[in-house]
């Protein structure tokens, strides 16, 4: 093939593959080079942006926990006087104050047991059976919770081989509001069995339990105990008496949470959780500052001086203003943020919080805390404002980072310069390549034309030569 010939050292002396690789370099140095140092520029940027939405979700989930939605910027603790009656927890939209509550009874599920017990579990339910029996008599039903809630249960004892294995394995089959076990109510050994339905929500309209049909009394299972489900009764003051399917109570009382654990009464207070609000902030200054200096850093345009040449090397999002566009987005919505009716607490400085010259922010928590104990809610009017603006879906931060947003987009447009560069690089490589053949085929005939004229020389030479003799 005419790419692997090499004709150095043959009739011309001249160094050909030499000649044809610099002449590729050079050629290669003008017209594939700049193209790929520019590939490589915008892969860099994109990484860049990648990183840099990244950073921008971690502020976002930061700045969602003072959004208006999750109840304001302030975040509140509340406290339970006797942890053995119930727990509380709280949101920022809860509303200081104290709370009495007592638990005058607990939410549990049924449990369901028959009375008759069996030595082994591969014992039959009833050996008697025939399997002649009507199906009627030989299925035991059940009905779970109660209208919407409702559930049906069937188990048919086909015959004197049905096991309490067998009856325990088709009611769970069956069912998906409780489960059916077997308990040793006697001992290793002297074992005495006994099928156990307990339901799996707590409360009646989803877990009462109710044995119906006419079957048990064949199969021996007409006789039977049971613990019946219940709901939790709860009273408030100031609200009354409520009662809840289960034992975590979060709709009565705005923005609280009870947890209950046994009858009794306790005092809920609900206050202002300063530690609380502070760390929170500090996280959200944190994860501001982190994009600040990410798009500082890599931003930077340095200069390189070597005797007379001066490269200058450009950081991934120089060449953008995407970037300087977040941060105007950004610091436009702090300086948005304010509280209307605040006179101790009107903006993000009376919070402590201020701009710096390299634009990173400052957080002075003290005067948070001072902002706190004198206007609460003119500081979680501020805090949220700005959570609102910034961190909510449609937000400043959502423009930019979700789909086909804005950094999305400028990530499409490099890969679309990116593809276009490539082909421009392929198609130089091609051209590059038919120039090596060309000049390989000129060399050919080079040589060939010069090996001729050396052979024409070496003839005349020897012709010459006998004419002088």
């Amino acid at each position: 093939m005419a790419g692997g010939i090499n004709f150095s050292g043959l009739a011309s002396g001249i160094d050909t593959a030499a000649l044809i690789q610099a002449t590729s370099d050079s050629t290669r140095q003008a017209r594939v080079t700049p193209h790929q140092k520019k590939v490589t520029e915008l892969e860099e940027t994109n990484t860049a942006i990648d990183e840099l939405s990244n950073k921008l979700d971690l502020l976002k989930t930061s700045l969602k926990q003072f959004t208006t939605l999750n109840g304001g910027g302030v975040s509140k603790s509340g406290s339970s006087s006797k942890e053995s009656v119930l727990a509380a927890t709280v949101s920022n939209s809860a509303v200081n104050g104290a709370y009495s509550v007592t638990v005058n009874s607990l939410a549990k599920n049924h449990t369901f047991s028959f009375d008759t017990t069996f030595g082994a579990l591969s014992d039959p339910i009833e050996a008697a059976l025939t399997g002649a029996e009507a199906a009627v008599d030989r299925t035991v039903s059940f009905t779970i919770g109660s209208g919407a809630e409702q559930e049906s249960v069937d188990v048919e004892v086909a015959d004197g081989s049905y096991s309490v294995s067998d009856f325990v394995a088709a009611f769970n089959a069956a069912s998906a509001k409780a489960q059916a076990s077997v308990v040793n109510t006697g001992s290793a050994g002297s074992p005495a069995y006994k099928i156990v339905i307990t339901s799996n929500y707590e409360g009646t309209e989803k877990g009462a339990i109710v044995r119906t049909g006419s079957g048990a009394a064949l199969l021996g299972m007409a006789s039977y105990s049971e613990d019946a489900a219940a709901d939790a009764s709860v009273s408030i003051s100031g609200i009354g008496t409520v009662t809840r399917a289960t034992n975590t109570v979060s709709d009565v009382i705005p923005g609280v949470t009870l947890t209950l654990a046994s009858q009794g009464s306790s005092t809920v207070r609900v206050t202002e959780d300063a530690d609380a609000t502070v760390s929170k902030v500090q996280d959200f200054v944190d994860s501001y500052n982190e994009i600040v200096k990410f798009i500082s850093d890599n931003n930077v345009v340095t200069r390189d001086e070597t005797k007379k040449e001066v490269t200058n090397t450009f950081g991934p999002l120089s060449g953008t203003r995407v970037d300087d566009n977040v941060l105007s987005s950004l610091r436009s919505a702090l300086s948005s943020a304010v509280a209307s009716g605040g006179s101790a607490a009107r903006i993000f400085a009376d919070l402590g919080i201020t701009t710096q010259r390299d634009g990173s922010l400052a957080f002075d928590s003290t005067k948070l805390r001072s902002a706190i104990a004198a206007e609460p809610t003119s500081v979680s009017q501020i805090l949220s404002s700005f959570a609102d603006t910034a961190a909510t879906t449609g937000g400043t931060i959502d423009l930019y980072t979700r789909y086909n947003g804005l950094l999305d987009l400028s990530v499409t447009n490099n890969k679309d310069a990116i593809a276009s560069l490539n082909e421009r690089i392929q198609e130089a490589e091609r051209q590059i390549q038919r120039q090596e053949e060309a000049m390989r085929a000129r060399y050919a005939r080079l040589e060939s034309v010069m090996s001729r004229l050396q052979q024409q020389q070496s003839s005349l030479t020897s012709a010459l030569s006998g004419l002088g003799k």
